[in-house]
C-alpha cells in the first residue's frame, strides 16, 4: 500500500489549502515545496473577503490578522490623466465589508505551518520532475532533493498540481510560450517604505504600457506590483526603477505616492504571463491555483481562487474515494460553476486594462455613474457554492 493517500505539489495557498482540507478529512498527505520557507513571491498580496470563509475553515484566519494583515476598505482606480474612481469593498463583495493585505512570505508560512500542524508531511527543497504511472493511472512522483541533487520517489494514487502558472505537470514546453516576442507581458513587485497616502485602500493605476497597484502590508510597508509589456521592459533593460520612470511615474498621482520612497528587500519579476483558463487535469493529475488558470491581477482574486480550488479538489477526491478520474470530472463541474463566469468577465475587461484611451473613457463614465464600478468589479467575484 502507498505510504500516502495524496501528494500535493507546491506549498503556496492552493497547495496548502488542498493539503489541509484532505488532512482534516483523515487523508495521509505529502506536501512538496521546491523552495524553502519563508520565501517571497511576486504577488499583489491582496486577499478578498471571498477568501475569509476558506481561511476560517483552514484554521488560519485569526493567525493572518495577528501576523499584521492590514484592513482594506476601499478600492481606487486611477487612469494616466490622474482621474480616479473609488468604491468600497462592501459594495463589491457579498462576503464582507473589508479585505486584507499581507506579505506572501507571512501568508504562505502560516498556511505551511498549519498544514504540518494538521498532520500533513511537509517537505521543502524538493523539485518534482515528473509523475509516475501504473497502467495509465498516477502512482506517485519522481523528485530531485535540493540542494543535494539526489533523486527520490514518493507514491500515492492521487496527485494534485499546485506548482503554479508554468507547471511542468500540466504544460508542454510549447504551451509555456506566452505569445509573440515583443508583445508578451511581465510583472514586477517590491515592498516600499515611505509611500505617501496609501492607508486603507488598494489603488490600481492604469498607464499606456500596462497597470499596477499599491496596497499596504505589515510593518508599515507598501506592496507595489505592476504588469508591463515586453517592449517597455526591453527599453528599460530590465531595470525595475527605469520601468517605473517610463510608465507609472508618468502619472502624477503615482509620482506623488512614490516621492521619497525606497525599496526594502528585493525586486521580484515573472513572465511572460498568460491569463485565462488552462487545464484542470492531465493524465489523472488535478490542477489547482495558477496551474489550472490565472485570472487577471486587476481583479484581485488570484489568492482566493487558489485557496478555493484547493478546497474543491480535496472535496472531490474524498467524494470519489480517491479515484482520480471521477474526482476530476466532479472537480471540473465545481470549477466551472464557481469560476467560469468570473474568468469570462475578466477576459472582457482585459482590453480596457491595456488600452489607455478605453480606460480614460471608462473612468469618465464610472465617475459619472459610480454604481457601475461596483457592478463591474462584483462580476469578477463569486461566492462559494456547488452546482445544483
Amino acid at each position: 500500500m502507498p505510504e500516502f493517500d495524496a501528494i500535493v505539489v507546491g506549498g503556496g495557498p492552493g497547495g496548502c489549502s488542498a493539503a489541509i482540507s484532505l488532512a482534516q478529512r483523515g487523508a495521509r498527505v505529502l506536501l512538496l515545496e521546491e523552495k524553502h520557507m519563508p520565501r517571497g513571491k511576486l504577488c499583489g498580496e491582496f486577499v478578498t473577503p471571498e477568501s475569509f470563509p476558506t481561511l476560517e475553515r483552514l484554521g488560519v484566519m485569526q493567525r493572518m490578522i495577528s501576523a499584521g494583515a492590514q484592513k482594506i476598505e476601499r478600492a481606487s482606480l486611477v487612469v494616466s490623466s490622474g482621474k480616479s474612481v473609488q468604491t468600497y469593498i462592501s459594495k463589491i463583495s457579498e462576503n464582507g465589508t473589508w479585505a486584507m493585505s499581507l506579505s506572501r512570505s507571512r501568508f504562505d508560512q502560516i498556511l505551511f505551518d498549519r498544514a504540518r500542524e494538521a498532520g500533513v508531511e511537509c517537505r521543502e527543497g524538493v523539485a518534482v520532475k515528473r509523475c509516475l504511472f501504473d497502467s495509465g493511472a498516477p502512482r506517485g512522483v519522481e523528485t530531485l532533493l535540493l540542494p543535494e541533487g539526489a533523486s527520490a520517489s514518493f507514491e500515492a494514487p492521487v496527485i494534485i498540481d499546485a506548482s503554479g502558472r508554468n507547471s511542468r505537470l500540466m504544460l508542454g514546453k510549447r504551451e509555456r510560450v506566452a505569445g509573440p516576442r515583443g508583445s508578451r507581458l511581465y510583472a514586477m513587485k517590491a515592498h516600499l517604505d515611505g509611500v505617501q497616502g496609501i492607508e486603507d485602500q488598494v489603488e490600481l493605476h492604469f498607464f499606456r504600457q500596462g497597470y499596477g497597484g499599491f496596497s499596504r502590508v505589515e510593518g508599515g510597508l507598501v506592496n507595489l506590483c505592476f504588469i508591463v509589456d515586453e517592449r517597455t521592459l526591453r527599453r528599460a533593460a530590465g531595470d525595475p526603477l527605469r520601468v517605473l520612470e517610463i510608465c507609472l511615474i508618468s502619472n502624477k498621482v503615482a509620482r506623488d505616492r512614490l516621492e521619497g520612497s525606497k525599496v526594502v528587500g528585493k525586486w521580484y519579476s515573472a513572465g511572460p504571463l498568460t491569463f485565462g483558463r488552462k487545464r484542470l487535469g492531465r493524465d489523472g493529475v488535478l490542477a489547482i491555483g495558477d496551474a489550472s488558470g490565472m485570472i487577471d491581477p486587476f481583479t484581485g482574486t488570484g489568492i482566493q481562487m487558489a485557496l478555493r480550488t484547493g478546497e474543491l479538489a480535496a472535496e472531490t477526491i474524498i467524494g470519489a474515494n480517491g479515484e482520480a478520474g471521477a474526482a476530476l470530472k466532479q472537480y471540473a463541474l465545481y470549477y466551472e460553476h464557481e469560476f467560469g463566469d468570473r474568468l469570462k468577465a475578466a477576459g472582457r475587461l482585459r482590453g480596457l486594462a491595456f488600452s489607455p484611451k478605453a480606460a480614460r473613457l471608462a473612468a469618465g463614465v464610472l465617475a459619472r455613474v459610480p454604481g457601475l464600478t461596483s457592478l463591474i468589479l462584483r462580476a469578477t467575484r463569486t461566492t462559494s457554492g456547488k452546482p445544483g
